[in-house]
């Protein structure tokens, strides 16, 4: 089984991809770990030298190349959103959307300020505007998800209880 935790930048997934795993009993990987280790360099390093179509196209290769059996799998936030990436997830293991809404990720990115390429903005309520726009435009895409889940104030271990219960009822 390969579990592929979906959703927007700061949305907790691989915070949750470790709670999963410990609830689960399975490893967990971070596809952005693989691109830093693949290309040897940070991600906002790759922005900032190749851009954004080189980024995409690195991570699309990850998306095709690197599943392991038996794992849990935090994507990028952009990840499913890109060529037929959320497709090819769907077909290679189980997808969760872990959905928190613009003003909860608002508050968490902005405390990792200029980490994020895309959410580098100078005020929080321009990086409110930008992630509720780009949530706005990616949903689309999360909401092919086999599985749905609200954040809301719910922990990382809550979420891991109640998608590894999702689980039980997919087998």
């Amino acid at each position: 089984m390969r579990i592929y935790l979906v959703g927007m930048p700061g949305s907790g997934k691989s915070t949750l991809a470790k709670a999963l795993s410990e609830q689960l009993d399975l490893p967990f990987y971070d596809m952005d770990d693989e691109i830093v280790n693949q290309e040897n360099r940070s991600i906002p390093e790759i922005f900032e030298k190749e851009g954004e179509e080189y980024f995409r196209k690195v991570e699309q290769q990850i998306v095709q190349n690197f599943h392991p059996e038996n794992s849990i799998i935090a994507t990028g936030g952009g990840a499913p959103c890109f060529f037929d990436n959320m497709e090819v997830l769907n077909g290679l293991g189980i997808t969760v959307f872990t959905d928190v809404s613009a003003e909860a990720l608002t508050e968490r990115v902005w405390g990792q300020h200029g980490t994020r390429p895309l959410l580098s903005q100078s005020s929080k309520e321009e990086v409110f505007q930008s992630i509720d726009y780009k949530r706005s435009d990616r949903l689309p895409y999360y909401k092919k998800a086999q599985i749905y889940i609200e954040a809301k104030d719910k922990t990382p271990e809550d979420l891991a209880i109640e998608i590894a219960n999702r689980l039980k009822e997919i087998k």
